[in-house]
């Protein structure tokens, strides 16, 4: 009879039996209830304030999964949080510019060398500049100050500090980047006719006057010189 009775316990029956025996013994006690599924584990929602997870992976809690426990090189792409990654200390980089053979090179991998340098130069030895205290004007640099000599004078002055006078289009260039009433300069424009000598000037409405002028008479003149980077 016993043995019977034996072969007929089982955990849940035992559970059970004994929510039964808390409510009698305690009267107002609240019954307590445990579903055991087959392989031992307690059946979700069968116990009162549990929640098991949810959403795309239900049977992980959110915030439960480190670095530590996810494969070397599994993730990638979209999984990834760029913001909460560190710079790269070394890179290697083919720095052909630099190097006739080609070699690799190591490099600080903030940014990619070769974007920022060409030639082993960085970017900023590449834009126009004009020397000195030389003013630009487009790809022209030119002087502020006026100058005041016969024709060939003024040439050999340019000549001189490695510059030169503006012809009648670069002139007309400078004067687009300066205020309005330019009296009139030498250009290096070709002559009319002996001995005069093309001028340029600008009056207060920035129209430009051509006029010309002989040349062993002063006038005015400025030197200019390409920009360069």
């Amino acid at each position: 009879m016993g043995q019977r009775i034996r072969s007929h316990l089982t955990y849940a029956n035992v559970m059970s039996t004994l929510a039964v025996f808390l409510v009698i013994a305690g009267g107002t006690a609240a019954a307590v209830t445990y579903v055991v599924s087959s392989n031992s584990q307690v059946g979700p929602g069968t116990i009162s304030g549990h929640r098991p997870p949810s959403g795309k992976h239900a049977n992980i809690i959110a915030g439960s999964i480190s670095g530590r426990d996810v494969a070397t090189d599994s993730l990638g792409g979209a999984d990834i949080n760029e913001a909460k990654l560190f710079k790269v200390p070394r890179a290697a980089r083919a720095d052909s510019a630099a190097s006739a053979d080609g070699a690799t090179h190591a490099s600080t991998a903030d940014t990619a060398t070769n974007a920022q340098a060409l030639g082993g130069q960085p970017a900023s030895d590449y834009r126009l500049h004009c020397p000195g205290n030389l003013a630009r004007a487009g790809d022209l640099c030119f002087e502020f100050g006026i100058r005041t000599a016969p024709y060939a004078a003024a040439l050999k002055a340019c000549a001189r500090d490695q510059r030169r006078l503006p012809n009648t289009g670069e002139l007309a260039l400078v004067y687009d980047h300066l205020g309005a009433v330019q009296q009139q300069e030498w250009t290096a424009s070709h002559y009319f006719g002996s001995p005069s000598v093309p001028t340029l000037g600008q009056d207060e409405s920035r129209n430009l006057r051509i006029g010309a002028s002989g040349a062993s008479q002063p006038e005015n003149f400025r030197c200019v010189t390409s920009a360069t980077n």
